[in-house]
């Protein structure tokens, strides 16, 4: 079975190129969709989301709930579920709340994308690949890499407790270069 995390409702699905995993040919039957609130309304502390199978894969969930540490208060529940039609409907001049959303992220990720790109990193071209994620990579340019003092990259500095396998890769070598 498949579990498709197109978690933020209206954003990934309005990426260029996006194509929803259940839609594919023979996937709706092994695809289970899991959503929450706290990504697509901004509400972390909710933590209370929904998925969307077939029954067959929906009802071993079912079985599992009562198991779950964690459970939602129906407050909240009550508030999500009248909450989610209302987000098709227009919202601060957009046709809908998911596509305001969309808007801000992209705003945000383009002044970010910009500021890494400035300060010399690398990052994806989101007009030529989908952006519907949380997410940007930024990679270390050559010219940046330069800028490193030398003696970062080699002992001791190379060799460190705190970095993953005990050595310090180029980007914990950037970043512990850069917080001090």
């Amino acid at each position: 079975e498949e579990e498709d995390d197109d978690d933020i409702d209206g954003l990934s699905s309005s990426c260029r190129g996006h194509v929803h995993f259940a839609s594919l040919p023979n996937m709706w039957d092994r695809t289970i969709t899991v959503s929450s609130a706290g990504k697509t309304f901004s509400a972390t502390g909710w933590q209370v989301g929904w998925c969307i199978a077939p029954s067959h894969l929906v009802s071993p969930i079912h079985q599992l709930l009562p198991y779950v540490q964690f459970c939602a208060s129906t407050v909240i529940q009550e508030a999500l579920a009248r909450t989610l039609p209302r987000a098709d409907e227009p919202y601060e001049g957009y046709d809908s709340y998911y596509e305001y959303l969309n808007s801000k992220y992209r705003r945000k990720r383009d002044l970010l994308g910009r500021a890494l790109t400035e300060a010399g990193f690398a990052i994806q071209d989101y007009n030529a690949t989908p952006g519907g994620g949380f997410f940007i990579f930024a990679r270390i340019t050559p010219e940046l890499r330069a800028a490193i003092p030398p003696e970062r990259l080699e002992a001791p500095f190379a060799r460190n407790p705190a970095a993953p396998g005990g050595v310090a890769r180029l980007d914990w070598a950037l970043c512990q270069w850069m917080a001090e």
